[in-house]
């Protein structure tokens, strides 16, 4: 079995009959064509796409154009998020309040954020459920954004990592909350890390 499990086919049969299409990101991911962030989802595909994401680590929204503040909240209200969780505050061109503004140039948005691998919302004891981003602008080569599934984190692990791992606690260098490094994946149940080395 592969460390990054396939697009569920019964997902995807799913959510092909509401116009909706999954395409795989290798090694990790699934790209989402045909599904507008803008309207209601029916609970069924709001389920399934939920479920691929915690399978295939996260999932890319194609197509939705430059979404106003108002809807990305509204989309990332979809999985849970209601509001901005943030040590850096809010910058004053976020198009809205729980929006947390990232940008490589300090003017446009808050700059030097997460400069190492971590986790988002590993500042809180209750971890977030889901990370929502809108990207407008891309890099067109390069950029350092990676992301890794921490299930198949764990299963690359030796086995005597794996126990030594299991023992071990992260902790957040601006809040001190600790968590384990190892934790029970909410969604799919799946042993994984929650490795935070930055921020």
């Amino acid at each position: 079995m592969p460390l990054v499990p396939c697009i569920d086919k019964e997902r995807a049969s799913l959510l092909q009959k509401h116009g909706i299409s999954l395409e795989t990101i290798d090694p990790v991911g699934a790209a989402v064509v045909g599904c507008n962030l803008r309207h209601p989802l029916p609970e069924e595909v709001r389920v399934a796409l939920e479920d691929e994401m915690a399978n295939r680590g996260f999932l890319v929204f194609r197509g939705q154009g430059v979404l106003s503040g108002d809807e990305q909240v509204s989309a990332s209200g979809l999985w849970g998020a209601r509001r901005c969780h943030s040590t850096h505050g809010v910058h004053p061109r976020a198009p809205n309040r729980h929006i947390f503004r990232v940008s490589n140039d300090s003017s446009v948005g808050i700059h030097g954020v997460g400069p190492q691998w971590h986790n988002d919302g590993s500042f809180n004891r209750d971890v977030f459920s889901h990370a929502t981003y809108h990207a407008v602008k891309v890099p067109e080569h390069g950029g350092a954004t990676f992301f890794a599934h921490q299930g198949a984190a764990f299963d690359s692990l030796s086995p005597a990592e794996r126990e030594r791992w299991q023992r071990l606690v992260s902790i957040n260098s601006t809040s001190g909350v600790l968590h384990p490094v190892v934790h029970d994946h909410p969604r799919s149940g799946r042993r994984s890390v929650f490795l935070h080395l930055g921020m």
